[in-house]
């Protein structure tokens, strides 16, 4: 027994005595760990491999948004320096050539218009139409009318109402009356003439039309002639006027925007006036005779006290159209005489209207009444359809009964 005991000691001893022999071994196997990673390509990689990859990535990002962050703030002071570039003013000369023109309007309010923007005015030249400075500027620029304002420097950055890109400056564009800067003649200076018919009493004044005219261009000169007198009988041969009154207006208006309307109203003359005629009534140059004098009848019904008031015609012809009426009466259908009318022009409906005489003569009136009566055959005018004063109730003559006339809904 005590041998055995003796054996398992030297036993112990010796596995003791191996195991100091290695130390080392079991260290490293305790410190290295191993990781099994998901894909192929990156597994075998140990931690401290990992960590470094890891911080690489990390810095990658932090420069990338650094990076960012100073294209960022690039961007925002190129922003802020465009943001002031276009709130500056734009930095400028003014230079103004004058004219030899009283009739002409000052450039003051063109001056002003500019001193009104946003602009930093470095220089002011004023010059007159002959200076030789002025006349350089005339041809670099083609100026075409005077006086002007010629502005330079940084042009593209403004915009003004009145002024005109030239090559690298803006000019003003005098209104008429101006100075033709080629000829030094003053255009835009309108004559007027009034050609009245003092016998006919029964055509418009126009003078009302020659104040309107007053306050769209410039009248240098202004005057009324009969028609009878010999300058009056001289201009209707020598401008083909066919109605009176009228008014004659020079050539000089077509430098101004309005030439192109009067010219739809009016007629073109020789040498580019424009003969404005009177709408009817008026005198008929060719035949000696007033032209548009007509005659109303307002054929009405006594039994229909419910039915509309005949007369709102009255105001609506005479009124909107201007047509000029000779006579006007009233006539009860019930009567003989409306009887007559009834039955001539095949009147199916009452209360109503009958325009007689030169009707046609009234070219608006003509325009819209297709649309709410007939022209008979002997050149009478009636008034048919009840549907275009909706509401307005009136009496059927073939059925003798009250109609509401009421409009009808929609869908």
């Amino acid at each position: 027994m005590a041998e055995q005991k003796e054996a398992r000691k030297e036993t112990k001893e010796h596995h003791s005595t191996h195991q100091s022999h290695h130390p080392e071994s079991k260290k490293s196997k305790e410190k290295e760990i191993r990781i099994t990673l998901p894909f192929p390509e990156i597994r075998g990689l140990n931690l401290s491999t990992i960590t470094t990859v890891a911080a690489v990535a990390l810095l990658a990002i932090v420069v990338l948004q650094a990076f960012q962050a100073f294209t960022l703030s690039q961007k925002l002071d190129a922003m802020a320096a465009e943001a002031q570039e276009l709130n500056r003013p734009a930095v400028i000369e003014l230079t103004t050539i004058g004219a030899d023109c009283e009739e002409c309007a000052p450039l003051q309010q063109a001056i002003s218009m500019v001193e009104g923007a946003k602009v930093s005015i470095t220089k002011t030249t004023t010059l007159g139409s002959k200076d030789s400075e002025a006349q350089e500027l005339v041809v670099k620029y083609s100026i075409k009318r005077l006086p002007t304002v010629v502005i330079t420097g940084e042009v593209d950055r403004i915009s003004l109402t009145g002024f005109a890109k030239a090559d690298d400056a803006l000019i003003y564009s005098q209104q008429p009356p101006y100075v033709d800067a080629a000829t030094g003649d003053v255009k835009g200076l309108v004559s007027l003439t009034y050609v009245n018919v003092s016998s006919c009493k029964e055509c418009p004044d126009l003078m009302g039309v020659v104040q309107q005219l007053r306050a769209q261009i410039k009248v240098a000169d202004f005057k009324a002639v009969d028609k009878d007198s010999e300058e009056g009988k001289k201009l209707v041969v020598d401008y083909e006027m066919a109605r009176l009154p009228g008014i004659l207006i020079s050539s000089d208006v077509n430098e101004y925007p309005l030439a192109d309307q009067l010219a739809q109203v009016g007629t073109v003359k020789k040498g580019g006036a424009i003969a404005l005629g009177s709408n009817a009534p008026y005198y008929n140059t060719s035949t000696g005779k007033v032209d548009g004098i007509a005659s109303l009848i307002l054929l009405n019904d006594s039994s229909c006290t419910g039915c509309y008031d005949v007369t709102m015609h009255l105001a609506i012809v005479k009124n909107r159209f201007q047509v000029y009426f000779e006579s006007i009466k009233s006539v009860d259908a019930s009567s003989e005489e409306g009887r007559e009318l009834v039955s001539k022009y095949s009147i199916k409906a009452a209360p109503t209207i009958i325009l007689t005489g030169q009707v046609s003569a009234y070219t608006q009136l003509n325009a819209i009444w297709p649309s709410v009566g007939t022209v008979e055959k002997d050149g009478a005018y009636v008034f048919r359809q009840m549907t275009q004063i909706a509401g307005s109730p009136y009496k059927d003559l073939t059925t003798g009964k009250v109609e509401p006339n009421i409009p009808k809904q929609s869908g």
